[in-house]
């Protein structure tokens, strides 16, 4: 399991650092380009020159042929390719050591229950890492009643019904920024769930079955979950927004609950107020 962690991680590493240098173009790392230039990004010994490492080694990494690159070399390969701080730490997290082996399934405790039935009537799930929903409330059944069972023996993953469901396309007006938002999502974990079966099993799938994934999933984008605002359309209740924040479970850090919620008095929480109406079934 060991070895195959590593590697997972130096082609994750890779495939980041060789996407980071195709997107930088040459003027924004201070070169000039000829007229007879071709390439859209930088050259490998662009970027080695620029951090300082030899052409073979730089071309190696990129490979995936490295192993163990010291803290001030990421630092520096993160100087040259121009990353932002999100980016800086996902190459560190690629470059960091093994995984540990997969933790036991998570469990949801009676507490985190308690809490999904508490916020009612706002919208509350429970998720893994690895975006799989292991627990919801009744608000949620309400809003997305026409979900359709998971086949025998798959996950309930929010990401893999964004990407292969057409209701969940029906449910947001403004699809294809959720899907680029929850690919850059699953792409900011890979670092740590680089040695994860659930996690390769779960990007092998969607990298199979859906061309948008696979566009997405290319460009190696990365974004840490923030709290912000989601578009929702229903049948219902028309289209409103929500905000949504994210709590972790301390007890279960494979854990979060994410809640989706309306200041009161306005047209969101009177939305938010006929879907608990509507909702049929407790939380599960």
């Amino acid at each position: 399991m060991a070895d195959r962690t590593a590697e997972a991680r130096r082609r994750e590493l890779g495939g980041f650092l060789r996407s980071r240098r195709h997107r930088l173009a040459p003027r924004d790392a201070g070169i000039t380009p000829g007229p007879r230039r071709r390439t859209p990004g930088l050259r490998r010994e662009e970027v080695a020159a620029a951090a300082g490492v030899s052409l073979t080694w730089y071309t190696w990494l990129e490979q995936g042929r490295v192993n163990g690159v010291s803290r001030q070399v990421l630092d520096a390969l993160a100087r040259a390719l121009r990353l932002g701080p999100d980016e800086h730490r996902h190459l560190l997290e690629l470059a960091g050591d093994p995984a540990a082996e997969p933790a036991a399934p998570a469990t949801v405790s009676g507490e985190v229950r308690a809490l999904l039935d508490m916020v009612e009537p706002n919208l509350a799930h429970v998720v893994t890492r690895c975006f799989d929903v292991v627990a919801w409330n009744a608000p949620v059944d309400a809003l997305f009643g026409d979900m359709p069972d998971p086949p025998s023996g798959e996950d309930l993953n929010i990401v893999w019904m964004m990407f292969n469901h057409p209701w969940m396309r029906a449910r947001f007006p403004e699809w294809e920024a959720e899907a680029r938002w929850l690919a850059a999502l699953l792409r900011n974990e890979a670092g740590r769930q680089a040695g994860n079966p659930r996690f390769q099993r779960l990007v092998e799938g969607l990298t199979a079955t859906s061309a948008e994934f696979r566009e997405f999933w290319a460009e190696h984008d990365v974004t840490p979950f923030t709290p912000s605002e989601r578009h929702y359309s229903h049948p219902a209740i028309g289209r409103v927004t929500f905000r949504y924040m994210k709590i972790n479970v301390e007890n279960e850090p494979d854990l979060s609950v994410l809640v989706h919620y309306a200041p009161e008095g306005g047209a969101a929480a009177a939305a938010l107020a006929r879907l608990a109406e509507t909702a049929r079934a407790p939380a599960r």
